[in-house]
């Protein structure tokens, strides 16, 4: 069968299937400001990044896995400690069709329309599935009759969180839940900006990516994705403007000339991956405590060289658990930031009392590990 009479035989078994369940059609727009016409809610959709599940968490506590008729497997393979918890409490979470690996060129359009989803759930900018710009897979999946909408934790985090979190609250009929985290996440949020705004001494920050990836001192982060973290938290990443995009590779001698005042790392490394794997890299997130996390983060500072940088010598380093950078955690990892960079600025800020509530008020798996580290914390152990 060619993929034209494919696509005409599933957009017929579509729009069969939800003529059988039809409910209030509404047009909304997205993050990426297309309007998109369906029927809500929705019952079943396709999540075009795995680790979209917790912030699908966020509106149904209860049980995510429940509406999720295939998704990417980027996951299962780059956050295993977390999965895992899925997988623990919701074991249907491996009944789940796969719909490609990790990356738009794996996406298979087929299998996708195959799973008949109501809706297909992608990152405005891609990423590791397809995104606003994959213009031959929505068209494909136009032509089957399922819309696509963009949410974005990535590119704009601090702005397009809400955002998308009432763009799935409507598709899903769970507005008074989104409406409910966003007041929390709004208030948390506003505990940095409010202060942080008046902040004119912005102390120097080196922001390393993934940490132990590469043998190669070191990948630094630019403004984008986690670098607006540090923005925001009244911090100045000193490669900030020389990085036209988010990741660039600096040399050590780069660092000894800049001599940041913090060390800020993110954290790969996982508790769901072998110990091989681990030895380089940083551990945080699911399954990980406050020992194993900062043994991890003090190796990675024995690199060569780095014991020279003014930062390490004082101690200012610290790593947050990087996948934080597509989930609405983002808010209390800037409180972390914030309180870093400024101490008696945001003295009475309590980011690990905002983790704490995140979990316990709208994530479905429970709160069991460190998403953040301080080095001067870890060594007084």
């Amino acid at each position: 069968m060619t993929m034209k009479r494919f696509l005409s035989f599933l957009a017929a078994t579509v729009m069969c299937t939800s003529a059988a369940q039809a409910g209030e059609t509404i047009t909304l727009t997205d993050v990426s400001g297309r309007e998109v016409t369906l029927e809500v809610p929705v019952k079943h959709m396709i999540l075009g990044e795995g680790r979209f599940l917790p912030s699908i968490g966020i509106l149904d506590p209860e049980n995510p896995v429940r509406w999720i008729a295939g998704m990417m497997g980027e996951f299962k393979s780059l956050d295993p400690a977390s999965f895992a918890q899925y997988q623990a409490k919701f074991p249907e979470i491996d009944d789940i069709p796969l719909i490609g690996r990790s990356g738009e060129a794996t996406f298979s359009t087929e299998k996708a329309i195959t799973v008949a989803p109501d809706v297909a759930i992608f990152g405005l900018s891609g990423g590791h599935g397809p995104g606003s710009s994959s213009h031959e897979i929505l068209s494909q999946l136009g032509a089957a009759h399922i819309p696509a909408v963009m949410i974005d934790f990535r590119s704009k985090p601090f702005e397009n969180t809400p955002k998308s979190i009432r763009v799935l609250g409507k598709l899903m009929g769970k507005e008074d839940q989104a409406e409910a985290f966003l007041k929390f996440y709004e208030d948390n949020l506003a505990k940095v900006t409010s202060k942080a705004e008046q902040i004119t001494d912005k102390p120097n920050v080196f922001l390393e990516s993934r940490v132990g990836l590469s043998d190669h001192c070191c990948e630094a982060m630019g403004n984008a994705m986690i670098g607006k973290f540090v923005q925001l938290a009244a911090g100045h990443n000193i490669f900030g403007d020389d990085i036209p995009g988010v990741i660039s590779q600096v040399s050590l001698e780069q660092l000894l000339i800049k001599q940041p005042e913090f060390y800020v790392t993110t954290a790969v490394g996982s508790a769901g991956l072998d110990e091989q794997t681990n030895s380089k890299r940083i551990v945080l997130g699911a399954g990980t405590n406050t020992e194993s996390a900062g043994v991890s983060l003090g190796h990675s500072m024995e690199r060569t060289g780095l014991s020279e940088l003014e930062a390490v010598k004082s101690k200012h380093v610290y790593s947050v658990w990087h996948h934080a950078y597509n989930n609405p955690i983002n808010v209390a990892v800037l409180q972390a930031m914030a309180k870093w960079f400024h101490p008696e600025e945001f003295a009475d800020l309590d980011p690990d009392a905002t983790l704490a509530e995140f979990f316990d008020r709208f994530q479905a798996v429970d709160l069991n590990g460190v998403y953040w580290i301080d080095l001067a914390q870890a060594s007084s152990l």
